[in-house]
């Protein structure tokens, strides 16, 4: 969500009267190789462009008059000067009146010339013969008898329109934007929402499922997990719907381990080879159970690792996945496959010429070096060993949360176990593991985007979000660790306060620059891999990494601005010069 609105109104941010955070203390004051990118001489700090409706793209009736008024910030005396696309000056006010009587898609620019400089945006009217109502609906919930599901409702054009909720008999239940449904019996019901203006009807429908009572379920997102020689397995079932009652019993290939009666187990394979982890919930007359199969490599850790050749690169790095999530800046990562999307983004990041957002909470990108990441931390905890570079500053951090992995099959790819790095909002009780968000994709283009999440709250993006190019489906699920987002609107300023440490993206103790970066400019944060710790906060030890994974950490909104989106403009490996040539 850090964008050229950020990176161009920094300095405002200092103009106005703002109470700003003290600057963490640093002594940790790198260099470009570690993590601070240069950014280019600027003499000036050019006056900025804000669409009020966050687009640039405007729809309007026939006839019908719209009237625009873009933010301007940072403008020091200005002229304004508004052109149609034939160059014709058309107004020379702030805001610009439009009215047409044919349809059709219009085109103007809006120029704003300053003491301090001069810049113009072009914007898009849609003039239209109608505007009927597109209405999105989250497609199903799940509740149970006694229970209740509040529906929300995302329609495109809401002037003027009314609203009616019916049941499967279409029976009239409801004529707000929102529907609240009470669960009496068990079933699936279908409620349909018809919004209609002037124009015509727009209407979806959603399913809620109800089941007699909440029934405790146990399952695992990977059906296989892979260690190698000397190393525990963490086995973590994801578990909902379970009481303070539930009883869990857990078994090796057929062996009962009776000591162990959590809802975790950290199993130490005896010898390499394949182990059926079994766990077995019960709660009261329910007993359900699940599988995970634990693979013990031949290998140790030592033997896979990569060290640095003469021609290796502590900067560029391998793409192997991105999927972000819904986003206003999503569309710009180019690709009709996920494989051109890699491609896209790997080249933007090793050329250091921009970055990729990577959406709303969730979305993530996986990278590697072509060598290994020593561990120098954990025999010198003032040393970082890799940094990712984004572009916050004081008063807008948006975290992401850090993953690594050993390429423990030694295949070369990410398919291996992820540990999580430790930051300062681990184990909090408003940092939830195991967290899944599915996202609905709207019937048409620039409407808010609705998403549920496992814990059964709803919400939208809401500022021009969209779907990556390369996925067809209608919906999809990401799953991680969600922090508490810390977004306020401070006397008309959104601001994103910083985490103590262990994010990207984020203005915190770990910050490899000292000053407030209100250009934001690209700076990394330094990351620890003594940090990688097992989902109960264990450390794991890892000697050395080859995989990293940045995930959005935080679901927030900053009004205008848009979502918050974790922001990534590259990776360095700190320690290449110093790591050894084996262990």
């Amino acid at each position: 969500m850090i964008n050229e609105f950020w990176k161009t109104t920094a300095n405002l941010l200092m103009l106005c009267s703002i109470v700003l955070l003290t600057s963490c203390g640093n002594e940790h004051n790198l260099g470009a190789g570690d993590g601070v990118i240069a950014p280019e001489e600027e003499s000036k700090n050019p006056p900025v462009i804000t669409f009020d409706n966050g687009t640039g793209i405007y729809p309007v009736k026939i006839l019908k008059e719209i009237t625009i008024t873009p933010i301007v910030d940072n403008a020091i005396a200005p002229v304004y000067t508004w052109k149609d696309e034939k160059g014709k000056i058309v107004s020379t006010d702030a805001s610009f009146t439009y009215s047409s009587p044919a349809d059709g898609k219009k085109f103007f620019t809006f120029r704003v010339d300053a003491k301090n400089g001069s810049v113009q945006k072009e914007l898009r009217i849609d003039v239209m013969n109608k505007m009927v109502p597109s209405v999105s609906l989250i497609q199903y919930y799940s509740t149970y008898v006694g229970e209740s599901v509040t529906i929300k409702s995302a329609v495109n054009f809401k002037e003027g329109s009314t609203y009616e909720w019916t049941n499967e008999k279409d029976a009239v239940i409801g004529d707000k934007e929102e529907y609240t449904f009470v669960a009496e019996n068990e079933g699936s019901f279908h409620i349909t929402l018809k919004v209609t203006n002037e124009d015509g009807t727009g209407k979806a429908t959603t399913t809620i499922r109800v089941a007699p009572q909440r029934k405790l379920n146990i399952t695992f997102e990977n059906e296989r997990q892979t260690v190698p020689a000397g190393r525990a397995a963490y086995v973590a079932p994801i578990i909902t719907d379970n009481t303070e009652n539930t009883i869990y019993a857990w078994e090796v290939n057929g062996e009962p381990y009776p000591d162990e009666t959590k809802p975790t187990f950290t199993f130490m394979p005896p010898a390499a080879g394949e182990y059926k982890v079994k766990v077995t919930g019960t709660d009261g007359d329910i007993s359900v159970e699940a599988i995970q199969t634990i693979e013990c490599l031949q290998s140790d850790e030592a033997a896979r690792y990569r060290a640095p050749k003469a021609g290796s690169s502590s900067s560029k790095v391998t793409v192997y996945n991105i999927l972000p999530a819904p986003g206003q800046f999503v569309q710009q990562i180019s690709g009709k496959t996920e494989a051109e999307a890699c491609h896209y983004a790997e080249t933007r990041m090793n050329a250091v010429v921009s970055h990729v957002s990577l959406g709303a909470w969730g979305g993530y990108i996986v990278v590697g070096f072509d060598h290994s990441v020593y561990n120098a931390s954990s025999n010198d905890n003032s040393q970082y060993d890799f940094s990712i570079i984004g572009n916050a500053f004081d008063g807008s951090s948006e975290p992401g949360i850090v993953y690594v992995m050993q390429d423990e099959n030694g295949n070369g790819l990410p398919d291996d176990t992820w540990y999580e790095l430790k930051g300062s909002e681990t184990g909090k009780s408003t940092t939830w593991q195991n967290y899944s968000v599915t996202y609905y994709r709207p019937p048409i283009y620039n409407m808010p985007v609705q998403w549920i999440d496992s814990r059964g709250n709803t919400g939208t993006i809401d500022r021009s979000p969209a779907f990556p190019g390369w996925l067809k489906g209608n919906s999809y699920e990401l799953r991680g660790t969600r922090i508490k987002e810390r977004t306020f609107l401070n006397n008309g300023i959104w601001r994103n306060e910083s985490y103590r440490w262990g994010y990207a993206d984020n203005y915190g103790e770990d910050f490899l620059s000292n000053g407030n970066n209100h250009n934001a400019n690209a700076i990394g944060n330094g990351f620890k891999i003594k940090n990688a710790i097992y989902p109960d906060g264990t450390p794991i030890n890892l000697r050395y990494i080859d995989f990293i994974k940045v995930q959005t950490g935080v679901q927030s909104q900053a009004g205008v601005l848009g979502e918050v989106s974790t922001e990534v403009y590259g990776f360095r490996d700190i320690q290449m010069e110093k790591a050894p040539k084996r262990l």
